[in-house]
């Protein structure tokens, strides 16, 4: 895409004086040098995408726009990295309370289901159920409660408690 020569030294104006501004203003609200550089360079693409332009790069107005776009860069780039943390790997957590072997050897199975079958029967059977469906069925925490009525909340609350008492049975708490 190439921009006029307007648009472009306009750019180039607000890059040499606002990039460093907007780069503390990324680190302030994400705490990590390269979060904030990749928070600074969304910013300019934006800027860049929607035209933006102002008679003065160094106009109050301006510069208000520019911050207002590298805090809310920075906050959608916070947010996608909670989000992404929160997303629980469920054949992680089956590795460390089963352990590798237990897993490897579901896994050579005829049906692939991974599961850790002795430690699973030893659960309640809401807790099982809600292992069965996530685990060995792969199933989102949404199907698994579609399936199962109940709530989503509930199918993560049982499923945590689920992977305490198989870890308890190991010795692991």
């Amino acid at each position: 895409m190439a921009l006029p020569s307007k648009q472009l030294r306009f750019i180039e104006d607000c890059y040499e004086l606002y990039e460093q501004k907007m780069f503390r203003v990324a680190l302030s609200v994400l705490h990590d040098e390269s979060l904030a550089e990749d928070a600074v360079q969304d910013a300019f693409l934006q800027l860049i995408r929607h035209k933006v332009h102002f008679e003065k790069a160094d106009s109050d107005e301006c510069k208000r726009y520019i911050i207002t776009v590298i805090k809310n860069a920075s906050i959608n780039i916070y947010n996608k990295r909670k989000n992404e943390s929160r997303v629980v790997s469920f054949s992680d957590d089956l590795e460390s309370v089963c352990g590798e072997q237990t897993v490897a050897a579901a896994d050579d199975r005829k049906d692939g289901a991974a599961e850790c079958t002795p430690l699973m029967r030893s659960l309640p059977e809401k807790y099982y159920a809600v292992v069965e469906c996530l685990v060995v069925h792969d199933y989102t925490v949404t199907e698994t409660a579609g399936k199962l009525g109940i709530t989503e909340a509930n199918v993560r609350k049982r499923y945590e408690r689920a992977k305490k008492l198989m870890r308890q049975n190991l010795g692991q708490t």
